[in-house]
Formats: C-alpha cells, sequence, structure tokens
C-alpha cells in the first residue's frame, strides 16, 4: 500500500511540474560600463550601454522577463560602498523599462551587487541584434577611481511551442 502511495505521489508531483506553455531558456548577456573618479553625491549619474545579442535569441520568443542582475566592479573602486541606490532600465527612443533595482545598497565592502529584477517583458528588444540599457546611480560618497563594471544580464525566456 505505501508503494502504492508513493508512486502515486511521485507521478502526480511529475505531471504538475511539466511546462504546458512551452519550454524555457535562459539567455545571459554581458556588457560594460565605465564610472569615472570625482563623481560626488549631489547628482543621479545615468551611464548608457549597448548589449549584443549577436543573433543568440530565438526567433519563437513568447515572452522573456530579468530573473537575475549581478554588477561587478573590475578594477578601480574596491567596493560598492560609494552607490547609495542602483537603477537599471532598457531604454528606446520612445520607452524606458525598468530591468532591476536595488534601493539600499549594504555597507558590505563587496566588489560584487545583485539587483532585484522587474516583472517587465522584454521581448521586443531581445529580438534586435542589440538594445540600450542605461545604469542610473545615486552616490552615497564621492567615487576615488575610475572603475570598470561588468553588467551580467540573465533573462528568462518562454518560448512558443
Amino acid at each position: 500500500m505505501r508503494f502504492l502511495f508513493a508512486l502515486f505521489l511521485l507521478s502526480s508531483s511529475l505531471l504538475l511540474s511539466c511546462d504546458k506553455n512551452g519550454d524555457r531558456l535562459e539567455l545571459p548577456f554581458t556588457t560594460w560600463v565605465e564610472v569615472p573618479a570625482g563623481l560626488n553625491g549631489i547628482l543621479t549619474y545615468h551611464f548608457p550601454a549597448d548589449v549584443y545579442t549577436n543573433g543568440t535569441v530565438p526567433e519563437n520568443l513568447k515572452q522573456a522577463q530579468p530573473a537575475r542582475i549581478r554588477l561587478y566592479l573590475e578594477d578601480g573602486q574596491a567596493s560598492f560602498d560609494f552607490a547609495r541606490r542602483v537603477y537599471l532600465d532598457a531604454v528606446t527612443d520612445s520607452s524606458r523599462n525598468e530591468l532591476g533595482y536595488r534601493l539600499d545598497v549594504p555597507l558590505a565592502n563587496s566588489a560584487s551587487l545583485d539587483l532585484f529584477p522587474s516583472i517587465v517583458d522584454l521581448k521586443e528588444q531581445l529580438a534586435q541584434e542589440q538594445f540600450r540599457i542605461e545604469l542610473k546611480i545615486d552616490l552615497r560618497s564621492t567615487t576615488t577611481a575610475t572603475s570598470r563594471m561588468r553588467i551580467e544580464l540573465d533573462f528568462l525566456a518562454e518560448l512558443l511551442d
């Protein structure tokens, strides 16, 4: 009897975990921005960058949402302690969509920072050969060194059947 109950639970969980709306795929992209030294904490600074898809996005894309956004300081500043708030937007000529944000950057002496991904569909942007993003930073303190920052974006894409 226990065997039948275990078999029932296993088959039920397998059936419920099936994706009835199509396949899912993770799409990773990387780009870089440079944050110059000497910026003060009065203004919000905007750093545009292009993200190249290089034809890696399937044509049968149903939707694509940000799943993970991580910033890395490759050189320059030792940690993200200079930042108070960080936002990342996807920008076109007619629209601006928030990809992710971090409203209170912790004082953690870390050279990497995770942003909270927003719920937005970026199917149109990913269907292009490249799309534009804009990193916005509110500073906590003056930047003391020019920093090269790597932005890693992972999108969770759903494909049509």
